[in-house]
């Protein structure tokens, strides 16, 4: 195992660099190996030698590629990184089962295998290599196992319990002392937040100043082995987290802390209430499933309570106003003027529609200071778009400051001047004073 897989997934434990050395090889996965026909699909890749960008403040982004058997011309889609440094990188597709492949929406009949390709052009070797991941389209009343069972192994980097086979790798190399105590820690921590490894609510005693128990550490050999089940091997990661070993949010919830109060608004306490019963799902995935449309029907209600409001076409946009969560402006230490817009958008009309930045001279947002316009720095449009269903809503950031080139422009401040942001979409425009102070 050690010798096949070593350089694999090392890069979830390495903690990654502005310039990363290129020593690891990446992958990557489809987050549902089983996909609904007319829904959005996610893919992740992790790859730390990806971080590459002159900036270091700013997430990186690259492209992908996606297919069907029944399209089989491949789409190119963008990824991007979760959060600076952490070399994890997120990307988006509509799977239509009519119509035309286009940007970000692929047509894929039901039983249809889907395929993503990355191409990891910083091997050890020096050479580059094609990462495919595979998924499939449900068969609606069908049991979709067999399709499955019937991939390619290498295709599909996800164990039958749900659990990446890259993690069991990873438990083992911690296991032969191929990686660290700290790394193993780390990784685990991201896999329990993400969801990836379900392990039940834990008390946190005093933190420990031992390190980890031999006995947890055969464990991850012998479930890297496949000798235990990946439930006893929860029962060791969760021992860790009473020790103060690991930290994550599920730390946070303990049977002797009180309950978080219910809202006073009757709407809200509703959606509270039924979040609540998604815990009844003993899946991780299938109880983020059950949240995640809750938890999205909840942040719309609270834009709509404190938000300005700009109606605009078929989109309703929500923005709080500078120095809230995800909006800031300020100036760095460089003198830089640096302006972080977030924003929610909603779409009120019975179409899909998509809004559209491809880059920072092709896209529908900017500033504005009254004679110069600023092209963004960095973004999360996924393939230059973000495509709304009906009555679907979504969070955006859009980020102002250095110069990144492409058709870029450094973010410059004048006291003197008012500043607004500016949407320019075919289906109309609006200017929305930003009040920088």
């Amino acid at each position: 195992m050690k010798n096949l897989f070593f350089l694999l997934p090392l890069l979830l434990f390495t903690i990654p660099l502005v310039y990363a050395e290129s020593s690891n090889v990446g992958i990557i996965y489809w987050k549902q190996d089983v996909v609904s026909s007319n829904s959005f699909a996610e893919i992740y890749v992790k790859d730390n030698d990806m971080n590459k960008k002159e900036y270091p403040n700013f997430a990186d982004k690259f492209m992908i590629y996606v297919w069907s058997d029944s399209s089989p011309k491949a789409l190119e889609i963008q990824v991007v990184e979760t959060g600076v440094y952490t070399g994890i990188f997120k990307g988006t597709v509509y799977v239509a089962d009519s119509g035309e492949s286009t940007k970000n929406r692929l047509i894929a009949n039901p039983g249809d295998v889907l395929y993503a390709k990355y191409i990891d052009s910083t091997l050890p070797t020096g050479d580059s290599s094609d990462i495919v991941s595979a998924a499939v389209v449900k068969i609606s009343g069908q049991n979709m196992d067999e399709i499955l069972d019937g991939l390619d192994p290498s295709l599909r980097p996800v164990t039958s319990e749900g659990v990446p086979t890259w993690v069991k790798n990873n438990a083992g190399w911690w296991a032969d002392g191929s990686i660290s105590e700290s790394d193993f820690l780390k990784g685990i921590e991201f896999l329990i937040n993400d969801g990836i490894i379900q392990v039940p609510p834990t008390t946190v005693s005093a933190e420990s100043s031992e390190g980890v128990p031999t006995w947890v550490k055969n464990n991850a050999g012998w479930w890297a082995d496949g000798i235990i089940t990946d439930n006893e091997f929860v029962n060791g990661v969760q021992h860790l987290m009473s020790m103060g070993l690991i930290s994550t949010t599920l730390t946070e919830i303990s049977e002797e802390k009180p309950s978080k109060p219910k809202s006073n608004d009757p709407k809200l306490a509703a959606i509270e209430a039924e979040i609540e019963k998604c815990s009844e799902f003993k899946k991780a995935y299938e109880r983020l499933d059950c949240e995640k449309p809750l938890k999205k029907s909840i942040k719309l209600y609270e834009y709509k309570a404190t938000a300005q409001k700009f109606s605009v076409g078929p989109i309703t946009y929500y923005w709080q106003g500078v120095n809230t969560d995800g909006s800031e402006f300020k100036i760095s230490p460089t003198g830089q003027a640096i302006l972080s817009f977030r924003m929610l958008a909603e779409n009120t009309s019975s179409e899909i529609v998509a809004l559209n930045c491809t880059s920072p001279q092709i896209c529908a947002y900017d500033v504005w200071d009254g004679s110069k316009a600023f092209k963004y720095s960095g973004m999360d449009f996924t393939s230059g778009q973000i495509v709304l269903n009906p009555g679907d809503s979504r969070e955006f950031n859009i980020l102002f400051g250095p110069n990144i080139g492409y058709g870029g422009t450094e973010f410059e401040y004048d006291s003197s001047k008012d500043y607004v942001f500016r949407i320019a979409e075919d289906f109309g425009s609006a200017n929305i004073p930003l009040n920088l102070e």
